[in-house]
């Protein structure tokens, strides 16, 4: 029943078939022959001028092969959606994706080979004009539901100016950003963070922060993290240490795995210091690696309030709050005579052990 399930997406006139590269490249696409430099895919138009296409294979025959894996049981959701987007079957990905995540939404690993795939297609018609391309994507964008959304947003990234040239008109507005990472649909807040990243938006940094902690799709709060760390990453820092050493638990453990992954050097010494922090009782009073280190029962409650900021949609308001040490090179576990950490849980112990 699998298998037929989505052997029905395959089905479609003309037939798609499996384009093979000169360099190894697999790619689903329809009305292809051999000695081709451009190809018709599901997620639009893929050039290949340097990489001419050497096969064509039968799509059913080598699904039906990669399916008979599946359902043995032998690939897990992950090795899974890794072999689909390997083998070049980008239907099946798209559908795959989407019935994956509803059930463990934790795993988006098909986001990102989605992503991988979008950036080397073009939806665009090859006769629009340069002028016109941004606003004909982005309408198209808003348009699109689900997962055609990513395919159309990530090609919307790849087409806007770069951070030096804000005044360009192939920006999108500080009022476009806002709306996508305010937007209810998590592939809008993930484009919209990206679309950060690509115009160097430092006026919404407290936004992408808050969003690496509060935000309920877990593919949405690694976006923000990576998003953060790109943009500024002493900054990003700063914010984590904070919320690693006060903060409350699930937001604790969040940080911690930014700072293990996203902060650099100084990142791991923190984590060094939580993780000394885990042997001592609430109340002691220490030194560890040069630095006074003070265990306290209670975490600080003025950092929930600054999590939230949807409450103010101007970023101008607000994109600055809980930054006054923005332009400052100090780190916080050396700006104080001492560092306060609230009591280490033990499971937040047993994650900071595992990153060292």
């Amino acid at each position: 029943m699998f298998a037929s399930a989505l052997l029905a997406c395959f089905i479609q006139a003309p037939v798609p078939a499996i384009a093979v590269t000169r360099s190894g490249i697999q790619i689903e696409a329809t009305g292809c022959q051999i000695g081709d430099l451009e190809l018709d895919t599901p997620f639009g138009r893929y050039s290949c001028a340097t990489d001419p296409i050497i096969e064509v294979r039968n799509l059913l025959r080598s699904f039906s092969l990669l399916s008979t894996i599946r359902e043995k049981g032998l690939l897990n959701n992950r090795e899974w959606l890794s072999a689909l987007s390997e083998s070049g079957f980008l239907s099946a990905l798209l559908i795959e994706t989407e019935l994956i995540s509803h059930s463990f939404p934790e795993l988006y690993v098909g986001y990102d080979l989605i992503e991988s795939w979008a950036k080397k297609t073009s939806r665009l018609p090859a006769s629009i004009t340069l002028d016109k391309r941004l606003n004909w994507l982005h309408e198209i964008y808003l348009k699109k539901k689900g997962l055609q959304r990513l395919v159309y947003g990530t090609e919307l990234v790849s087409i806007i100016s770069g951070g030096s040239n804000k005044n360009s008109k192939r920006n999108l507005s500080y009022n476009q950003i806002s709306d996508e990472l305010q937007s209810s649909d998590h592939i809008r807040r993930r484009i919209g963070l990206q679309l950060c990243v690509k115009q160097s938006e430092l006026i919404f940094m407290h936004q992408i922060l808050s969003l690496s902690m509060i935000d309920p799709s877990s593919q949405v709060r690694q976006t923000a993290a990576k998003s953060a760390a790109m943009i500024n990453q002493h900054t990003a820092r700063q914010y984590w240490v904070k919320i690693a050493a006060r903060g409350l638990s699930i937001h604790r453990s969040y940080a911690v795995d930014y700072l293990a992954h996203l902060a650099g050097p100084i990142g791991l010494r923190v984590i060094k210091i939580l993780n000394s922090a885990s042997t001592h009782f609430i109340g002691e009073q220490y030194t560890f690696d040069d630095i006074k280190i003070r265990v306290v029962k209670s975490s600080d409650l003025s950092l929930i309030g600054s999590l939230n900021w949807r409450s103010n949609n101007s970023a101008g308001n607000n994109a600055s709050h809980g930054f006054d040490y923005l332009s400052d090179d100090t780190e916080i576990i050396e700006s104080k005579s001492t560092f306060t950490i609230t009591k280490v849980p033990s499971l937040l112990a047993e994650q900071i052990r595992a990153l060292l």
